[in-house]
């Protein structure tokens, strides 16, 4: 019975470990030695990053191009270790062009060339998106025409004028112009020549102009613009047949701003008031005795001016203004018509004829009459400003100026 009461199942019999511990003690063993082989291999592994990153990347290979260059054309080559993706050119930095490539590490394409001095570039891409680029000035005599003539229009502040330039790097072959729709005028330019300049009148109120360039390769450019025409102030100075006075006609469109006059070394300025006047007259103006210089600056609104001179010299005359008589008047027979006729008691030797600021020569045959006329002078549609001067055999000048409406 006491030995039944005695039993321990954790006493051993003979004072040794039991089985299950030195289990136990064993399996601790092999489970602290994994964990220090952990710890080594990700501290090895931390090392060997770190100093792996202070290595330089290995640069990406570049492709080699070249371009050769031929009379029209222009052959661009490319090789490379790894497979080209595409070949993308343009011109002058212009629309691209892009060629694919079709699994290979070497390309070749011809492209055309263009006329003139040209740059090329050249960009090149691999598989893995790396680019290789290239850029090349190219000159070429016979390649294709580029571009287009270029055109200017410029206004002349001091002439009013319209000045036009077309230019071209190979050559212009010739210029038209036209306003609104009106005939076009055909501007001829001389071979080779690579730039035209020529300056128009600017029409009367807005106008359209029309300008067109054609080059030698029959590239064509066009170009249309507005212009607002100005125009200068109309001055007539009439001097008296006694060479006395002077008499003062000024007129501009849309008003005059200024007139002045100048009479050998002195100054005047005329009065014009405060509003601008569109017509504006000043009489008896007295030139000094002896040779004597009248000049007649007169501007507009619009800032344009025209300056009139002219030079007197007093008791040259042999007659008076009285000697000489002028007839302008509108025909009764015919209304398209103007009928003029003058007389002289010493005779007639010089008539001049000006209509709408336009010359006409009345030709006398070398023949000094005492009576010209009458002739009829045609009306144009509109006003007619008739201006007719009058010379003598003694050396009298008379002028007068009249205004008839068709």
């Amino acid at each position: 019975m006491n030995q039944i009461l005695d039993y321990n199942p954790n006493k051993s019999s003979g004072g040794g470990t039991s089985g299950s511990d030195k289990v136990v003690r064993v399996f601790a063993i092999i489970l602290a030695i994994f964990a220090i082989c952990l710890l080594a291999g990700g501290a090895y592994g931390i090392y060997k990053n770190n100093s792996n990153s202070g290595l330089p990347a290995q640069a990406a290979t570049k492709a080699q191009i070249d371009v050769e260059q031929k009379e029209t054309t222009a052959v661009i080559k490319v090789k490379h270790d790894k497979v080209i993706e595409k070949l993308i050119y343009n011109w002058d930095s212009e629309k691209e062009n892009t060629i694919k490539g079709s699994g290979e590490s070497e390309m070749e394409s011809e492209i055309p060339l263009f006329a003139g001095e040209h740059t090329l570039n050249v960009k090149v891409i691999d598989v893995e998106g790396n680019e290789t680029t290239y850029e090349q000035a190219i000159t070429s005599e016979a390649g294709e025409d580029k571009l287009y003539p270029v055109i200017a229009l410029n206004v002349n502040n001091e002439t009013k004028r319209l000045e036009i330039t077309a230019t071209d790097e190979t050559a212009i072959d010739y210029v038209t112009y036209r306003w609104n729709d009106e005939e076009e005028q055909k501007i001829e330019v001389e071979e080779d020549d690579k730039k035209i300049e020529f300056d128009i009148e600017i029409l009367k109120g807005k106008n359209d102009l029309t300008v067109i360039a054609v080059d030698k390769n029959k590239n064509t450019t066009t170009e249309v613009k507005s212009f607002s025409g100005v125009t200068k102030p109309d001055v007539k100075v009439v001097i008296s047949a006694d060479k006395k006075s002077a008499d003062v006609y000024c007129y501009h469109e849309n008003g005059i701003k200024e007139v002045k006059f100048k009479i050998n070394d002195q100054d005047y300025n005329g009065d014009i008031g405060e509003e601008p006047l569109k017509e504006i007259t000043f009489n008896d103006i007295a030139l000094p005795e002896g040779s004597s210089t009248i000049t007649v600056t007169v501007s507009s609104v619009d800032e344009t001016e025209t300056v009139v001179t002219e030079n007197v010299e007093n008791g040259t005359e042999g007659s008076n203004d009285e000697d000489i008589n002028i007839s302008i008047e509108k025909s009764e027979a015919d209304e398209t018509k103007a009928t003029i006729k003058t007389s002289c008691a010493s005779g007639v030797k010089e008539i001049k004829l000006n209509v709408n600021d336009v010359d006409y020569n009345v030709d006398l045959q070398g023949q000094v009459a005492p009576e010209v006329g009458p002739f009829d002078l045609d009306l144009v549609e509109g006003n007619n400003k008739i201006t007719l001067t009058v010379i003598s055999a003694s050396g009298a000048e008379k002028q007068e100026v009249k205004e008839i409406s068709r």
